[in-house]
């Protein structure tokens, strides 16, 4: 029989499990609950687009049938038509405020570029700016347009300008560009890097924090208190529509994803550079490198403003792209 002086003792026991948890046994399982549940709290599966239409469709919202998707369109007003392009991880809402101020003289035509909104991903998982000039080509004819206005706003003014620098664009009648991408350093993110790797941007695909689309909208806007609670929320529920995020990995994996910045000095249009003097994401400062290469620019740079003008400074900006296109300076 054993003996009381023979059995462990409390403080043995106590101490032998306390061994177990050692300070790297707690690191260790600490990080695996916590990406449990940042992963169980994050998962979103994806929204099909037909539930969306309703929330996100506008009452002149049209889906037309061009190169193989059914792309997400709005044509507002009658008159000059001016076409507008919305900025990566945008949508054509970043317009709202131009159409309402355009729309009485201009037809105000705005649209959701293959692989955002609610027109979704491209069939062939192409994203070049050759297929984004491509596709404004038959947005054109499909829309049968002879000559048109055309304004675009970051990933936007890119394939704008470069539509506008092709010899068989004389279609372009007038040029508004908002913080164009071209002579900037290219930077790579840490999404992007990620986006690139072949296992791990699957996860891109199904984990998407809310709190992620606020700090993307944060480094866009240089005023935190225009970021609403319906914005950040209109943003993350149209990143969840079917194949968006896909399209977003797709994308990073376009190792050069525009042609060369220099062919801007082949645009003849008439051209307008508007852009935020608080852009953190494409410094000011290369407004002026298409200021110089564009010939008979006219450049305009807007205070307390970032990387989305026509969003933060609507009115303003709009006024001026109005008196752009009637000649007035």
């Amino acid at each position: 029989m054993e003996s009381p002086q023979s059995r462990p003792s409390l403080f043995a026991i106590a101490r032998k499990w306390l061994g177990y948890l050692s300070l790297s046994f707690l690191i260790r399982w600490g990080i695996v609950l916590f990406l449990s549940y940042f992963l169980w709290k994050n998962w979103h599966e994806d929204i099909p687009v037909g539930s969306m239409v309703q929330q996100f469709a506008s009452t002149d919202s049209r889906m037309l049938r061009i190169d193989d998707m059914d792309v997400h369109c709005r044509v507002t007003g009658k008159g000059e038509p001016i076409l507008l392009l919305h900025d990566a991880q945008s949508s054509l809402h970043t317009w709202d405020a131009w159409t309402n101020v355009l729309s009485d003289k201009y037809k105000v035509i705005s649209v959701d570029l293959p692989g955002f909104g609610l027109t979704g991903p491209h069939p062939r998982g192409s994203y070049s700016a050759f297929m984004y000039a491509s596709f404004l080509d038959s947005l054109s004819k499909h829309l049968d347009l002879k000559k048109f206005h055309l304004a675009g706003n970051g990933l936007g003014a890119q394939i704008a300008w470069h539509y506008a620098s092709e010899s068989s664009s004389g279609k372009v009648d007038k040029l508004i560009l908002l913080a164009a991408p071209g002579f900037e350093t290219k930077k790579t993110s840490l999404v992007n890097l990620l986006a690139r790797m072949p296992v791990l941007n699957r996860a891109l695909w199904k984990v998407t924090p809310r709190s992620f689309i606020e700090i993307m909208l944060e480094d866009i806007y240089a005023d935190d208190a225009l970021i609403t609670d319906s914005l950040i929320q209109r943003h993350f529920e149209l990143l969840l529509r079917s194949g968006n995020r896909k399209a977003f990995t797709d994308r990073a994996s376009v190792s050069d994803n525009r042609p060369p910045a220099d062919v801007v000095e082949k645009i003849t249009a008439p051209t307008l550079i508007l852009w935020g003097a608080e852009d953190t994401r494409i410094s000011p400062e290369h407004a002026y490198d298409f200021h110089r290469r564009i010939r008979g620019a006219i450049l305009k740079i807007y205070r307390n403003t970032g990387h989305w003008p026509q969003e933060e400074n609507p009115e303003q900006t709009a006024q001026d792209a109005r008196a752009f296109l009637e000649g007035k300076f």
